[in-house]
């Protein structure tokens, strides 16, 4: 009796020290930790005994710590079989790691800066998403750093009191059984209450290295999820790894985006180097040498992996897609381990691989990548797909084994050698099932994103599978989820019915077929069928557009213009980019060379794009062809003569010279023979000689001409002299173009012959007298069919405004209005009052930016008045009306009356309403069904003079603010929030998924 009670008298005990431990921990008194149990009247708590208690849970922590570090650095985690055990090809940690590039990006999923793998480390924010594709080696790069950890070698980690590196794959209970069950061992010496208050004490000394969350269902384990969708609130230090199609559904959490870039050459070759014996590496380091095929596998290291691994059963083969390089794989696998089932029917093993191929494709589109036995035919199906290596059992610690493909990707090969079989088959019924499992791919999004890589493999199966793909995707319009910023209390249907309205949703529909079409052209090159399925193809390029960078110019698109050149007519735009500085910032993130003197003696026009444009055999001619030209400083005869090539084979001319002093002066010849096919051009930042001014106005075609930032003078017989020349121009845009008051008059003369003009911006021109008064008094007159007029910044007087007012009834077509950036001093009040009288005139208006001067802000009442009436009004700008409470309240009374709803942006700069007008003013808002203003994508609310928000407003505000679905830029300029007020407004953020960027700094827009 004496000897239980004893043990039982410990464990009690025990269990109390850690409760007072925690409750220390938790900063609460040690004069409230005095408790009475078994009797004991006395308090237990006295600094000696508090001492006690800390070393005990400091002894647990390391006890903890070091067992993560005996497993970290045992062979068991360092080495292991990237592709199955089958295989015989084992990575070390040590040896095979090969440092990757990461491209940092902002919540909007834009490119920021590159950081290498040490920079990582030593930025670990409270949640650092890890975005890749498949086999870039994510899984390889969490294991790396729980490596670093254990072995102390990299000071940025020593941080860190504990690190869990747990497979978010391979969850199946809860977070503390899951660390046991990965990681340490059952049952634990620690209870489960025990561990996690623990690891909740440390914070954000505890480093999770989750992986895998492409393949991981939040909604099945919520205490794992709180990681990273509660983060703020249990500030422990996240590190997530997930696959591009995924990466939406958890962005908005993220305190640091990266994507894992392509591995270099170096890297590869190291990887060949460590995997294989000197004579393969150096065969398959020859091939690649050879295949720029090849070349662009070997950027993702699984890929490399395989290829060694065919490389020593084969040494003679060359992958020329991704789709031939599993292909290989797979034979080589099934012949590898035949010997194994020999005693098997041919006709049973084939049945079985066809079985297992149905597997993989159901769990494609069912997101399961865990079977069972119960999947599984039969037991002798079992053996036979283990002894192929096809799939892999894991057993150990589980009650019931699960059964996998060695990676996601084989999974997806074999789910798309199954399709296409399906498709292809001579039986009407696999063919019914074939279809069926297309029509489950519904949505364009679908096509780029969710199944692109099913689709990739299995067009890359066959030719005849391709046609079927293309057939139907042809036919696929819906766009699907565009935005994964639902609620969760699943109103989706409701918030995408509001996104139709939103001018951002037309902008993602544009990125989503600009994604289409890049998948077609890899769907036609993997399927290597050259012109065999032109007419297919022609059909589903028809109309779309193709976006060609020249410093990334993939073998697609060789392929596209040698095998189905028919293709390019088919399309309707092509965009082709040119930049002297192929570090910039573009469409495709271009990693710098190795070497970086590598590029100081190199061609501006990389001589991959010139092969393209210059020397493929190509003979059709393009419908319409945009071209840029940024950032040259000089260009050689041959880069002029190519880019003069390229600009004659389209039927219609888009040219955009940005930056590049290379142009000037050179003008006429890169255009001479093409002049009378330019519809468009747009030259900034670039100096103009007399001659190239007058090569512009030569072109009589040109409908849309647009200089901006010319600083040169104006010369006689220059591009403002013979500007009467262009009688089809339909948009004028000169913005920053230096001129004087004669000028002015000049265009406004040249106005008379413009019978087609319908867009008018004049932009940022200094020390104008009155010719702007010329101007308008034209415009109203002599050109009633503008749709646009924006004379923004350009010296405006209070008469140029009312000779404005006087003749908008002429101008009933108007869309736009921007008047912004005038300063009409003390004419402002009698100006702006008869053109807020006029508005009414121009019903169809959607865009109203307003000129500032003394006492403006008087005129608002009037114009709210007016605004009730013009209900298309998207954007309105009021900047440096220095609006106050009431104006601000007015402001509110419209939107609670249900006006101004289909505004989405909103520019009330420089205002001067107290902490109270905004409390009010976002608190009518709020109360607001599905929130006031809920279409707005942009609001500027800076503020005259420093604003120190209380903090019931920055409550409000924030209340309000992630109401709105849409919002992307938020701008308060001297508002002058503290370190609460900014944490309140990021952890709203991310409980609400919104991903808008806010800025509290004056800098130019």
């Amino acid at each position: 009796m004496d000897r239980h009670f004893s043990q039982y008298f410990c464990r009690v005990f025990s269990s109390l020290l850690r409760s007072l431990l925690l409750a220390v921990s938790s900063r609460k008194s040690c004069s409230h930790l005095c408790f009475h149990h078994l009797n004991y009247k006395e308090p237990i708590c006295d600094p000696g005994k508090v001492t006690s208690v800390k070393k005990f849970m400091d002894e647990d922590v390391e006890m903890i710590a070091q067992d993560l570090r005996n497993l970290y650095l045992s062979s068991a985690f360092q080495k292991f079989h990237p592709l199955g055990e089958e295989i015989d090809i084992i990575f070390d940690l040590e040896t095979t790691f090969s440092d990757a590039v990461f491209q940092k990006k902002n919540t909007n999923n834009r490119t920021i800066g590159q950081l290498k793998f040490q920079d990582l480390l030593d930025e670990l924010k409270y949640l650092t998403v890890i975005e890749g594709e498949a086999g870039k080696g994510k899984t390889t790069l969490l294991k790396r750093i729980a490596s670093l950890w254990a072995s102390g070698k990299h000071p940025s980690l020593s941080r860190f009191k504990l690190v869990f590196f747990v497979s978010l794959r391979s969850m199946q209970k809860g977070l503390y059984e899951s660390i046991c069950e990965q990681l340490l061992r059952e049952p634990y010496s620690l209870d489960a209450p025990t561990f996690m208050k623990i690891i909740e004490v440390l914070e954000r000394n505890v480093l999770f290295c989750l992986d895998g969350f492409d393949e991981f269902k939040p909604q099945d384990y919520p205490e794992t999820a709180r990681l990273f969708t509660k983060n703020a609130q249990y500030k422990h230090t996240v590190v997530l790894t997930t696959r591009t199609e995924t990466l939406s559904q958890v962005r908005s959490y993220a305190d640091l985006l990266v994507k894992i870039g392509d591995l270099s050459y170096s890297g590869a070759k190291m990887l060949i180097e460590n995997v294989l014996e000197e004579s393969l590496a150096e065969s398959l380091l020859a091939q690649l040498e050879q295949s720029s095929t090849m070349k662009e596998m070997m950027k993702t290291p699984l890929f490399v992996v395989i290829a060694c691994a065919i490389q020593m059963g084969d040494d003679d083969f060359i992958p020329r897609t991704q789709t031939a390089l599993f292909h290989t794989l797979h034979k080589l696998m099934i012949n590898k381990n035949h010997y194994k089932t020999r005693d098997l029917p041919e006709e049973y093993i084939t049945e079985s691989i066809r079985h297992c191929g149905d597997l993989a494709l159901d769990g494609i589109f069912k997101s399961k990548f865990d079977f069972t036995i119960e999947d599984l035919s039969s037991q002798k199906e079992e053996r036979l797909l283990l002894a192929a290596g096809l799939l892999n059992k894991y057993a150990a610690q589980r009650l019931k084994p699960v059964y996998r493909f060695f990676h996601k990707s084989f999974q997806e090969y074999t789910a798309g050698r199954r399709l296409h079989e399906l498709v292809t088959s001579s039986s009407a019924t696999e063919v019914t099932k074939g279809q069926m499992y297309l029509q489950r791919i519904s949505t364009i999004s679908d096509i780029t994103f969710k199944y692109q890589n099913l689709l990739l493999y299995t067009c890359g199966s066959s030719k005849d599978a391709a046609a079927e793909v293309i057939k139907y995707i042809v036919g696929v319009k819906d766009h699907g989820t565009l935005l994964q910023f639902l609620d969760e209390n699943g109103e989706s249907a409701k918030v995408e019915t509001q996104m139709q309205s939103s001018a951002e949703v037309e902008k993602l529909r544009f990125l989503n077929m600009n994604a289409l079409v890049e998948r077609g052209l890899t769907f036609v090159y993997e399927s290597r069928s050259e012109s065999a399925l032109a007419p297919e193809f022609e059909t589903f390029f028809q109309g779309k557009t193709l976006h060609i960078n020249s410093h990334y110019i993939p073998d697609y698109l060789f392929y596209l213009f040698e095998h189905l050149p028919s293709c390019l007519r088919a399309l309707g735009l092509i965009k082709l980019k040119f930049s002297g500085n192929p570090f910039s910032s573009n469409g495709h993130e271009i990693t710098k060379p190795e070497n970086e003197n590598q590029s100081v003696t190199r061609a501006l026009i990389p001589e991959p794009a010139i092969k393209l444009f210059y020397e493929t055999p190509w003979n059709q001619t393009f419908n319409t062809l945009q071209i840029t030209l940024r950032d040259f400083p000089d260009l050689k005869p041959k880069e002029i003569k190519c880019i003069g090539k390229i600009c004659c084979s389209a039927l219609s001319l888009i040219l955009h010279i940005s930056k590049s002093t290379g142009v000037t002066g050179k003008l006429d010849r890169i255009l001479n023979t093409c002049a009378r096919n330019v519809q468009d051009l747009v030259i900034e930042s670039t100096p103009l000689t007399k001659e190239d001014e007058q090569q512009i106005v030569k072109m009589s075609q040109l409908k849309t001409l647009h200089l901006n930032n010319l600083q040169t003078e104006q010369r006689e017989g220059g591009f403002i002299d013979g500007m009467h020349c262009l009688k089809n121009i339909e948009k004028l845009v000169l913005e920053n173009v230096k001129m004087n008051d004669a000028d002015v008059k000049k265009i406004a003369a040249s106005l008379k012959n413009f019978s087609n003009i319908s867009v008018l911006h004049l932009s940022q021109l200094m020390d104008l007298g009155n010719g702007t008064e010329q101007l308008v008094n034209e415009l109203g007159t002599a050109v009633c069919g503008l749709q646009e007029i924006k004379l923004s910044s350009c010296c405006l007087t209070g008469r140029a405004v009312t000779t404005l007012a006087q003749n908008l009834h002429n101008l009933q077509k108007l869309d736009v209005l921007d008047l912004s950036g005038n300063d009409l001093r003390e004419e402002a009040i009698d100006a702006v009052n008869r053109l807020v009288d006029q508005l009414t005139l121009v019903p169809s208006l959607k865009v109203l930016m307003l000129p500032f001067g003394h006492n403006v802000n008087s005129c608002f009442g009037k114009l709210a008045i007016q605004l009730k009436s013009l209900t298309n009004v998207t954007k309105l700008g009021l900047q440096k009306w220095s609006l106050n409470d009431l104006d601000l309240d007015a402001l509110a009374s419209l939107t609670v009356s249900g006006h101004l709803e289909n505004l989405q942006r909103l520019d009330l700069a420089e205002n001067s309403v107290t902490t109270e007008g905004w409390i009010t003013f976002f608190g009518t808002l709020r109360e607001i069904e599905r929130g006031g203003l809920f279409k707005l994508t942009s609001l500027d609310f800076s503020s005259q003079t420093e604003l120190y928000p209380e903090a019931i407003m920055v409550k409000e505000f924030v209340q309000w603010i992630v109401k709105l679905h849409f919002i992307h830029e938020v701008v308060l300029v001297n508002w002058m929030f503290d370190e609460n007020d900014l944490n309140m407004i990021k952890n709203a953020k991310a409980t609400q998924k919104r991903e808008f960027q806010l800025r509290l700094t004056a800098t130019y827009k």
